[in-house]
C-alpha cells in the first residue's frame, strides 16, 4: 500500500501529539521542592529547565508550556523524559565539552607573578619571549591573550595622538583649556 509523503507525515504529527498527551511527570518533588531550587540555582537554563516540569505538573497543556517558555515540543518532551529518568541530575546542564586546553598552567603561573610584581607594562609579545626564555616553549600570541584575560587581567592600549597636529597649538590649546 502506497502512501504519499504528506500523509505519512500527517500521521506521524498526530502520533507525536498522542505521546505528548501521555507524557506525564514523575512526582520525585513538589512544586514547591522545584520553586526553592530554582530560587537556589544559579543556571539560567537549569531553572528553565525546572519552570517546565513546574508547569507540567500544575496541568498546563504542552502547548500551553510552549507558548509560556517558548521552547519547542520536542525539547519539553525531552526535558521531562530526563527529568522522568534522573530527576532534577537529568536537568542539570552538562559540563561543556570541547578541546582540552594545550598548554598547561604552571608555564602561566611564572608569568602571571611576574606581572604582579612589575610595575610595568607588558606586551602579549613581551610575555611570548618571557615563556619562551624560561621554558623553552613558543606559545602563540593568541593563545596568551586568552589566557592572560581568563586570569582577570586588564588590557591598555595606547592613546591616539594626531601625528599630523601642529604642536604649539596643541599646547596652547592645553593651556587655555
Amino acid at each position: 500500500l502506497y502512501q504519499s509523503p504528506k500523509t505519512f507525515l500527517h500521521m506521524e504529527q498526530r502520533l507525536l501529539v498522542m505521546n505528548m498527551r501521555r507524557l506525564e511527570v514523575r512526582n520525585y518533588h513538589t512544586i514547591e521542592e522545584l520553586r526553592r531550587e530554582i530560587r537556589n540555582s544559579k543556571d539560567g537554563r537549569y531553572s528553565l529547565r525546572i519552570q517546565c516540569i513546574i508547569l507540567k505538573k500544575e496541568g498546563k497543556s504542552t502547548k500551553e508550556i510552549q507558548q509560556t517558555l517558548l521552547i519547542s515540543r520536542d525539547t519539553i518532551s525531552r526535558w521531562i523524559r530526563q527529568y522522568n529518568e534522573k530527576g532534577l541530575e537529568g536537568l542539570r546542564s552538562k559540563k561543556p565539552s570541547g578541546r582540552k586546553e594545550k598548554w598547561d598552567d604552571s608555564l602561566f603561573k611564572e608569568l602571571f607573578e611576574e606581572l604582579d610584581k612589575n610595575k610595568g607594562f607588558w606586551t602579549i609579545k613581551k610575555m611570548q619571549k618571557f615563556i619562551e626564555e624560561r621554558h623553552n616553549v613558543k606559545i602563540p600570541e593568541e593563545s596568551i591573550r586568552k589566557k592572560v584575560h581568563r586570569a582577570k587581567y586588564s588590557w591598555k592600549s595606547s592613546r591616539p595622538s594626531p601625528y599630523k597636529g601642529d604642536k604649539e597649538k596643541q599646547e596652547e590649546f592645553k593651556k587655555n583649556s
